[in-house]
């Protein structure tokens, strides 16, 4: 009965927020990235052809998206991303189709591909009957026209039809470090060129306002991606963002922190490209450097007006997928869980739960619907599943256990503490103690047994556990018992994958984490094999080796969060 209570406050507080998505609203959900044209076919077809080399239309749709919602919200996600739905160039040219929706050439259109504009309103309504979110990726900063500069016919434009509104023709590959021409140049080439739009005046600033208007009332939309952020003034996002009326999500392919954060607050959220770079460098290889991630994550905070607010994210349409690099499961297990359980939105690239292993722009673009949605492919789909379900508990019915005040109790607030590293084993902490949330990833590979280094001790002082305290691990589900100081043992030796652990007591309210916990067998991590003498107090100097006290008090200074009940997933 209580399941059917919260089931109708989703729907109520769906139908309330549609079109005025809040921060506070976005930064609790977990979003699913999908190719519209890739990720499912109204025909609900699982053998259909896709050659991604060829860059084609290959048939997904918003009503195979529709026929999909299942699988996306049985992996646990309560929000999806599309493709930007605009009208594409047609012409087919060396630089392949437009099927991926960045070629847009009227605003006011509906790429006929991908189904009308009552399929796309048909999607919006079927996300919001099950309490979910829809966030539409969209382009502001140019046109595309196939062809070379000297070609285009600006009449042809919607609503941009006259030259007026683009800037001179200079391609930015001729001066890419030329802080002007990364605003002002055109991106492209001879082959589809993208006329750089002015996105300084103020008449394209109105025009491109009504526009995104419109288009999330039309539609409902709930946030918005913003294609290339960083090849357009600054100035343009603050009256853009407050006329979308949305939260909004900025992408900028960029490693530098200091130049990409300045963006926060005009946008509200920044698709976390400096953290993604390193992740990916430290779990590619088992010879990466974990220790990395701590560095930036320190320096990422110094500059991030809003760190809660970053999409996290192990791959995209735009870069490798993980699965390109290795194709040791025990790596891509570790990387997801660091990625989903990190500071800020958890955005997972369709896919990426099959380990998919397209390697860059076009062929990591494939179809879904040929790996038949299967939940069993390998491990990856149930982990993502288990991960969404880790976090959606502990920021709502975890938060009743903990001991904090409650004026700074929320879990998804509570800043990430990196509670032990090296460079091959990192440890971190999220959450006020008995919501706490204790991660231990690694970069020790499948078969770890050759690492010296497979075994370690977190104390006390950085994972909050008492003396005697059952504490599971909530992957395998077995429970342990700290010693009595505190401390826990850890051993990755058997398979190098990740483990997540959490208080027994804790789990009393949940009924889709280990199920019935209170059964579970019990091991004392004293009995555990000897374990390295390192514990937290080595975790290096940076902003999270501040004392306890003064993080309390970072943390209750930290920004309140707004949460939305979730259907559970049985």
């Amino acid at each position: 009965m209580r399941w059917w209570w919260c089931k109708v406050l989703v729907v109520v507080a769906a139908i309330g927020t549609v079109q005025a998505a809040s921060r506070d609203q976005w930064i609790g959900r977990s979003v699913y990235q999908v190719v519209t044209d890739r990720f499912a076919r109204s025909d609900n077809s699982t053998t259909a052809s896709c050659n991604t080399g060829l860059g084609d239309y290959c048939g997904g749709s918003f009503q195979g998206i529709i026929n999909k919602l299942d699988y996306i919200q049985e992996l646990g996600f309560d929000a999806v991303w599309i493709s930007p739905v605009q009208s594409q160039e047609s012409t087919r040219t060396a630089d392949l189709s437009a099927y991926h929706g960045y070629w847009p050439n009227d605003l006011y259109s509906i790429n006929s591909h991908f189904g009308t504009p009552d399929d796309l309103r048909a999607l919006s309504t079927a996300l919001h009957a099950r309490g979910m979110y829809l966030m539409l990726d969209i382009v502001v900063g140019d046109m595309a026209w196939a062809g070379n500069a000297s070609t285009v016919d600006y009449s042809t434009f919607n609503p941009f039809n006259d030259q007026k509104y683009f800037h001179d023709y200079k391609l930015l590959s001729e001066d890419p470090a030329n802080e002007t021409c990364v605003l002002d140049c055109w991106m492209g080439d001879n082959t589809i060129s993208l006329p750089d739009l002015r996105n300084e005046d103020q008449e394209v600033q109105q025009i491109l306002g009504t526009w995104v208007s419109q288009l999330v009332s039309n539609y409902s939309i709930d946030g918005l991606r913003i294609d290339s952020v960083l090849n357009i003034p600054p100035a343009f996002f603050s009256n853009f963002s407050k006329s979308a009326g949305v939260f909004t999500m900025g992408e900028g392919a960029t490693r530098d922190a200091s130049g990409y954060c300045p963006l926060q607050p005009s946008l509200t959220g920044l698709l976390n490209y400096p953290l993604y770079f390193i992740l990916t460098e430290a779990f590619n290889t088992t010879n990466g450097d974990l220790n990395r991630i701590v560095k930036s994550i320190d320096f990422i905070r110094t500059q991030c007006d809003d760190v809660l607010a970053l999409g996290t994210f192990t791959s995209n349409q735009d870069v490798p997928r993980f699965g390109s690099y290795t194709s040791d499961i025990s790596l891509a297990r570790n990387i997801l869980t660091i990625s989903m359980l990190a500071d800020g939105i958890p955005i997972l690239y369709y896919g990426e739960e099959q380990h998919l292993s397209g390697g860059y722009n076009p062929i990591n673009r494939e179809a879904l619907w040929l790996t038949k949605y299967s939940m069993n492919s390998s491990s990856l789909p149930l982990l993502v599943q288990l991960l969404n379900r880790i976090r959606s508990y502990a920021s709502s019915d975890g938060e009743k256990y903990t001991v904090a005040p409650k004026s700074g109790s929320d879990y998804l607030s509570y800043l990430s503490l990196p509670i032990y590293n090296s460079s091959n084993i990192l440890a971190v902490r999220k959450g006020f103690a008995g919501n706490q949330v204790v991660s231990v990833v690694s970069n020790l590979g499948a078969k770890p047994a050759t690492k010296a280094s497979t075994k370690i001790t977190l104390g006390s002082d950085g994972t909050g556990f008492s003396g005697g305290q059952n504490v599971t691990e909530l992957l395998s589900c077995k429970t342990f018992v700290t010693d009595s100081s505190g401390n826990l043992k850890v051993d990755l030796s058997s398979d190098g994958g990740p483990r997540v652990y959490y208080p027994t007591e804790s789990l009393n309210r949940s009924t889709n984490i280990c199920g019935d916990h209170t059964q579970t067998s019990i091991t004392s991590t004293s009995s555990t094999s000897s374990a390295s003498s390192t514990t937290s107090t080595s975790a290096g100097t940076s902003l999270f080796s501040l004392s306890w006290e003064i993080r309390t008090l970072m943390i209750t200074a930290a920004l309140t969060t707004s949460y939305v009940c979730l259907p559970l997933i049985l």
